[in-house]
């Protein structure tokens, strides 16, 4: 699975939007509560123009319905909603991960000496 959305993510980097976008729907595919591949998926949606923001949506918010506390999820979805002219809703979103990464315990520092 993680081979899968690794491999969408080189073809991303290498713009070769297509074959990204197939990998990814094939991670998603084979799991169908995959939150990486959701967001993968959610993301490059959002990048392809107004028509395509409701379905990056429907992705985004699907991937913050299984895993609420993913904050790349909720940056994407800020994302769709400033592109939507939803500024309200994106500055929700937006926030979502600094109060997340504030809520985070801070691991102590073990001494293996």
């Amino acid at each position: 699975l993680y081979v899968l959305v690794h491999a969408g993510y080189m073809h991303q980097a290498r713009d070769q939007t297509k074959d990204a976008l197939a990998a990814y729907v094939n991670a998603f595919s084979t799991e169908l509560e995959h939150v990486p591949s959701k967001v993968a998926i959610g993301a490059m949606l959002s990048k392809q123009g107004p028509r395509f923001l409701p379905a990056a949506r429907c992705f985004l918010s699907d991937a913050l319905r299984v895993e609420p506390t993913n904050r790349m999820a909720w940056l994407y979805l800020g994302k769709v909603h400033r592109s939507d002219g939803r500024i309200s809703d994106a500055a929700d979103c937006f926030q979502a991960p600094v109060m997340l990464e504030e809520s985070d315990p801070v691991e102590s520092f073990i001494s293996l000496s």
